[in-house]
């Protein structure tokens, strides 16, 4: 088998593994896989601008910019209230520094997007292993 075609099968098998990974995933999962990927394709993004590579540069932040969308249509005002609005607020915030980064070629407000980003992964990551933990707890008892 020539290596591209091995390189193309592999492709294929990861591809179908993640696939059924977000279709088998809780809803607390997704939510972490959502922040990765934003946080992967941002950090391409940054590499692509300052290599001056614009259209791979803005095809990446157009992702971010999906997935950010996508956590903020999913916010709940009713039930997270000052939380939600929180969210909400620095989801607009990321989109600011998205736009003007992409606009201007500018890693330093792609690099603050990314840092907020990196933050909140960290501590939904924590928010949902204390969940996990409290409901083992619960159920041992």
């Amino acid at each position: 088998m020539k290596d591209s075609n091995k390189k193309n099968a592999y492709q294929k098998t990861l591809q179908s593994y993640r696939n059924t990974e977000i279709l088998t995933a809780n809803k607390e999962a997704i939510l972490i896989l959502l922040y990765e990927g934003a946080i992967r394709f941002l950090k391409q993004a940054i590499q692509a601008t300052e290599k001056k590579d614009l259209p791979e540069k803005g095809r990446l932040i157009g992702r971010v910019q999906d997935i950010v969308n996508e956590l903020r249509a999913t916010l709940n005002h009713k039930e997270g209230g000052e939380l939600a609005t929180s969210l909400d607020t620095l989801y607009l915030f990321i989109t600011d520094r998205l736009m003007i980064g992409n606009q201007d070629n500018d890693t330093q407000k792609l690099n603050e997007a990314l840092g907020i980003l990196a933050t909140l992964h960290e501590a939904w990551q924590q928010a949902v292993s204390s969940l996990r933990n409290e409901t083992k707890t619960a159920e041992n008892r």
